[in-house]
């Protein structure tokens, strides 16, 4: 089971008045290289399920 869930995402986001960017994110949840990874691959999961918006390196939410 990986360490980083998708509620953890979207809470930090939702704590930064809904955007952010993908470095600050990672800085935040990431302790490991494959963290990195595995938080960039669920970022554009969620963009794919309409969950975020991606546009550069900004994340924001829906």
């Amino acid at each position: 089971m990986s360490s980083i869930q998708d509620y953890m995402i979207h809470r930090f986001i939702k704590e930064r008045n809904g955007k952010t960017t993908l470095e600050e994110i990672i800085k935040a949840l990431s302790k490991s290289e494959e963290d990195k990874q595995l938080i960039t691959e669920k970022i554009r999961m969620m963009e794919r399920f309409g969950m975020l918006t991606v546009k550069g390196n900004t994340v924001a939410i829906k």
